[in-house]
């Protein structure tokens, strides 16, 4: 890659860093929330399963 394209590369990243910063805001309480709520859930739910299958497969012999 030559110098050029790796200048243009990073002028073209910091652009695209500055464009999501000006468009991001910060999320309200209730939104924060319920996000953090669903989040919960589905490890809660994924850990749950992990610990299915290894009992499962420890009580079968695997």
């Amino acid at each position: 890659m030559s110098s050029n394209k790796l200048i243009n590369w990073f002028r073209r990243l910091r652009e695209d860093w500055n464009r999501i910063i000006t468009v991001a805001r910060k999320p309200d309480r209730n939104f924060f929330s319920l996000n953090l709520k669903v989040t919960l859930l589905v490890l809660v739910v994924v850990g749950i399963l992990a610990y299915i299958i290894q009992l499962t497969l420890t009580l079968i012999g695997v």
